[in-house]
This record gives structure tokens, sequence and C-alpha cells, in this order.
């Protein structure tokens, strides 16, 4: 989506606080003339495209996720009572999705079990539970622990996890389920490390302070914001979470991330694009491309009949 820099400036803050946690307006503002020369530290390209590769992973579970839960939810011989967890991970060439519980000795029990190819997430089809591979119970365990993590701060059951396995451990990422069209939840997620076999927790990281309600509802007028904006406390730049929301909700339009004390946004686009903004200059100063390579310095500078309106996003 098109759209002016200058435009997004004058109404970070509004949007900030209709459709997420109230940012100052002093951080949402152009810097004051004797701060344009304050310099700007950027989140290290290494950073920006490990943030990038994670949401697309992300993105690749929860659409098998999603799409395995429509297909739980219609069938005619569903037992709630089989299942209280569940999880999506990808073995050898293939994305599982798996439903199910814990038994009273204490070991997990799927109930269903849904498969698709490893390139297509969301091609599911039933599978037998009894051919799954091994392992599953390892990651239902931390799906659990970190389930329960966060219910007990946030009250909501409402929660998709995003498990990765990778060094030797499990990474699960637990994020707020939302079922309504018109407002979507940012924050309130969080990110969890526990041993190989899922019993011992080894790192607890909240990626944000609370829960952020983003509305997309129309306005008085009938139209609907074209993105929304939050500061971020936690984090120096902006969070594999956040760019898979968009990434998964493209009627979100984009997300810009503001950074406490700098003079600087990251915008996020549903394409997967990062671009970070001196707000002060209506600069780009760094773009990291949808294609995983970074555009270069020389591209970044808008063409002259363009300066006076401002960078176009």
């Amino acid at each position: 989506m098109v759209r002016c820099l200058l435009v997004a400036v004058v109404l970070l803050t509004v949007g900030c606080r209709a459709h997420s946690d109230v940012m100052p307006e002093a951080q949402a503002q152009a810097a004051p003339p004797a701060e344009v020369d304050k310099p700007v530290t950027l989140v290290a390209d290494e950073e920006l495209l490990r943030v990038q590769k994670r949401a697309r992973y992300i993105v690749a579970s929860e659409q098998g996720s999603i799409r395995a839960t429509d297909l739980l939810l219609k069938r005619p011989d569903l037992d709630r009572t089989r299942m209280n967890w569940f999880f999506t991970v990808p073995r050898g060439n293939a994305w599982y999705t798996v439903f199910g519980r814990f038994n009273p000795q204490d070991v997990f029990v799927p109930a269903y079990a849904y498969r698709a190819p490893i390139e297509f997430s969301s091609e599911m089809e039933d599978f037998p539970v009894e051919s799954l591979p091994e392992g599953m119970e390892a990651v239902a365990r931390a799906v659990s622990a970190a389930c329960e993590r966060v219910y007990e701060v946030h009250g909501r059951k409402q929660l998709n996890p995003v498990v990765v396995e990778e060094d030797g451990a499990l990474t699960v990422y637990v994020l707020q389920g939302f079922d309504s069209s018109s407002l979507y939840l940012l924050g309130g997620d969080f990110r969890f490390r526990f041993s190989k076999d899922g019993r011992q927790k080894l790192q607890e990281l909240p990626l944000h302070q609370g829960l952020i309600p983003v509305s997309i509802a129309p306005d008085g007028d009938g139209e609907r914001p074209a993105f929304s904006a939050h500061a971020h406390v936690l984090f120096p730049g902006p969070m594999e979470t956040e760019l898979a929301l968009v990434m998964l909700y493209p009627v979100l339009g984009g997300l810009f991330v503001g950074v406490t004390d700098q003079d600087c946004i990251y915008a996020l686009s549903p394409d997967g694009t990062i671009r970070a903004v001196r707000l002060s200059r209506e600069e780009v100063l760094r773009e990291l491309r949808s294609d995983g390579t970074f555009a270069p310095p020389e591209s970044l500078v808008p063409p002259k009949d363009e300066q006076g309106a401002g960078v176009v996003l």
C-alpha cells in the first residue's frame, strides 16, 4: 500500500491512541530542530533478517494451525473432551498439527492430527495419529507449560502456540488468539525456551508489556484505518510476532513501531518488508525488502519531485 510518510507522521499518535497503546505525543512527532541531527541507532542487519525469517516461520505455522482447526471443527466425530492442547510443527517434508491432552498418568495422548506439504502449510489433510513422528510429547509438554504461564499473566484462554525446534531445544511463542474481523490483538505475547524433552523451562521472555487492541472497524465516514502504531519499551526494534501479524492479516494495512528516545520508526508491511525511517527528515534509513535483501542506499533517496511531499512508503 502506498502512503506518504508525511501523513503517517501526523497521524501516528492518532493511530496509536485509537488502535493501540497510547504513545506520548513527543515521541511520535518529528523531533525539534535542535535534535534533527541526533544520531539514530539502527537495529543490526542480522537482527532484521532474523525477525523477517522467524516471522515467515510463524506465519507458516499459524496458517497450518488455522486450516487444521477449521477442518477439526467440521468433524462429525469431534470429541472436545479428548483435547486441550494443540501445536503445529514441521518434520521432514511436512507440517503436522496435533490436538490432544495429557492423561492421568501425565502422558500426552494425540486425538486428532493433520498433515500438509512443507511448502504449503495451509493444505492440511486428516492424518492418522498412530503414524505421527516421534517426539510429539516433548512438544506438547512445552506448549502446555508455556500456555498455562501466559494464561496466568493475561487471563485469556484463546492462545496460539508456535513451536520452533532448534539447537537441541524447543522455542515456544505464545500469541493471543482472537476471532473478531474488526478487532485484532497485538501484544500479550511471550517467547519461551525449553529443554529438548519439554520438561525444563530455560527462558521466559515477554515481548510486549500488555495487550494492544488494534481496531480496523470503519469510522463515522465508513473508512478503515490504513495502519496502526505503537511504541516499544522492551526492545530497540521490531519483533517477529509483530511482522507476522501484519503478514497474516494484510487487512491491517501496516504497522509502525516507534522506539523510545529515538528519532526513528520501523514500518512493517504485509509483504514482509521492514523499513527504518527517521521521522524528523522523513528519510528511509534502511530497507529490508520482502525477498530478504537490503535495498542499496541510493535507492532510499526519493526523487526530487517527491522530496517536498515526504518519503513514500
